[in-house]
């Protein structure tokens, strides 16, 4: 008879205890709904890259940007935005010498207007106040004028480009929120011919090749990383 009470005893106790896990505290979850799906965002950071293996792409500058944010479903959201990037870009002279033909950087700005779609890797809750996300943006952009300098006929001009992306946000409460996040613009950079000419003042010869572009190809699509934050709130 002892033997059954201890046994009756320890599987009360096993029952207990499961009963206990199956309802878990709300205030205890690290999970918390995220209760507004609109929100105003502004941004900050900085373009970095090499601008191509032909240096002329825009790279190493800050970027500025406000954009609207609106939660379609818990997963998905898309945003609607615009920015600006004080870049900057090398000029080469497809004539000059082999060792100095790459002229120092110059300013470059960029304008840019974007769409993107956002997938909330966490739905529509936050994870210990943190929602992580990846997403991609397509927009255009416009560079600078080229400068008279730069005589060997390239230009940036105005482009489609499309940016992967990712990062999280740090929810501040419910209607304010930080972010950190990592993209890559990548937009298409055409060469002009004369990079595929020899230099007149250091012509290539027999199996050396001087010119610019050594490849032959007329356009390369070219990445320019960026690291930026934002800071939002619900309207």
């Amino acid at each position: 008879m002892r033997w059954i009470l201890l046994v009756v005893l320890v599987m009360a106790g096993m029952v207990s205890t499961a009963d206990a896990q199956v309802g878990y505290d709300p205030a205890l979850s690290p999970y918390h709904d995220i209760l507004h799906g609109r929100f105003l965002e502004l941004t900050a950071g900085k373009v970095m890259g090499s601008g191509g293996n032909i240096p002329v792409g825009p790279r190493d500058g800050a970027i500025f940007g406000a954009r609207v944010d609106f939660r379609a479903r818990n997963t998905i959201q898309v945003s609607f935005g615009g920015w600006y990037a004080n870049t900057v870009r090398n000029i080469v002279d497809a004539d000059d010498s082999v060792a100095t033909r790459v002229k120092p950087a110059i300013p470059h700005h960029l304008y840019g207007g974007e769409i993107a779609l956002q997938f909330n890797l966490t739905g529509g809750k936050t994870w210990h106040d943190v929602a992580p996300f990846v997403g991609l943006g397509l927009g255009v952009v416009k560079g600078q004028k080229t400068p008279a300098a730069d005589t060997s006929g390239y230009t940036f001009g105005t482009k489609l480009f499309f940016a992967p992306f990712l990062g999280g946000r740090m929810m501040l409460g419910q209607r304010a929120f930080l972010k950190v996040e990592g993209k890559a613009f990548f937009w298409s950079i055409k060469y002009p011919v004369s990079y595929a000419e020899e230099p007149s003042k250091q012509p290539g010869t027999g199996d050396v090749i001087n010119a610019v572009n050594v490849s032959g190809r007329r356009s390369q699509y070219v990445p320019a990383p960026v690291l930026q934050f934002g800071l939002g709130y619900a309207f």
